[in-house]
């Protein structure tokens, strides 16, 4: 799968024999591309939380543990995550957990309310119970105590969230790709089975995912456009090097 990858970014011609084998190779090639994700979005959180977490808890609010429940803050206070857009959260007085739509919408990684912790995942809400021997209120001394197990904890509900999340991305980069090959074919005459429509769009996730690596550790600006227009030159050299086209070399 990994040379298929690779051929992907720099063979257009390859994508025509792509699209001729069988659905389930599509298939497979897409669960390649969320497996590899996942796999480079867990070491790269772990790379940014050995770097960012002492500056991460230099700056965290104060909040206070009583036999395993959060009773301080009473009002929603967030502890941002040092060169991320994700954010914990801490509220005492809440009524209920947001939704995980709303969690992943403000980044949230994590939502710590009475004694649980709410991680927004594939499955929805998942939890877990802060241990009753846990009473502390934050210090720089009893969180230098803790670092080991809050960098344990964070990298799990980033691992867990980054199942949500890639199959999110994945999603929302394939229904563009499709959107952009069916334009191609509406407006370039050319006649393709629907299937071939399909499998394009699905390998074209090919160049979309290694943009999005990329994006870990380049800062991209306006990321949406970039994609589109990626897809597009990508659609377009496609098209030309379609077997009879006018365009083709």
């Amino acid at each position: 799968m990994i040379l298929v990858h690779l051929k992907t970014l720099f063979s257009f011609r390859f994508y025509h024999f792509l699209a001729q084998l069988k659905a389930r190779y599509a298939v497979g090639f897409v669960l390649y591309l969320f497996a590899i994700s996942v796999l480079i979005f867990y070491f790269f959180t772990g790379s940014v939380l050995k770097t960012h977490l002492p500056i991460f808890l230099k700056n965290f609010p104060q909040v206070t543990f009583e036999k395993g429940v959060l009773t301080n803050p009473q009002q929603a206070v967030a502890a941002p995550i040092s060169g991320t857009d994700f954010q914990i959260v801490f509220d005492a007085a809440a009524q209920t957990p947001p939704s995980v739509q709303e969690l992943m919408t403000n980044h949230t990684l994590a939502w710590v309310h009475k004694n649980q912790i709410y991680i927004p995942s594939a499955n929805g809400l998942q939890t877990q119970t802060i241990p009753a021997n846990v009473s502390f209120t934050s210090t720089p001394q009893t969180l230098e105590k803790y670092q080991g197990t809050l960098q344990t904890s964070l990298r799990v509900a980033a691992f867990v969230s980054s199942l949500f999340l890639i199959a999110f991305i994945l999603v929302m980069d394939y229904c563009l790709a499709l959107a952009v090959v069916l334009c191609f074919h509406i407006f370039r005459h050319i006649f393709l089975p629907k299937t071939m429509l399909l499998k394009y769009a699905a390998f074209l996730l090919g160049p979309l995912t290694t943009l999005w690596i990329v994006r870990l550790w380049v800062n991209i600006p306006l990321f949406s456009i970039a994609q589109l227009i990626l897809c597009i030159i990508y659609t377009q050299q496609i098209f030309n090097s379609i077997p009879g086209s006018s365009h083709e070399n």
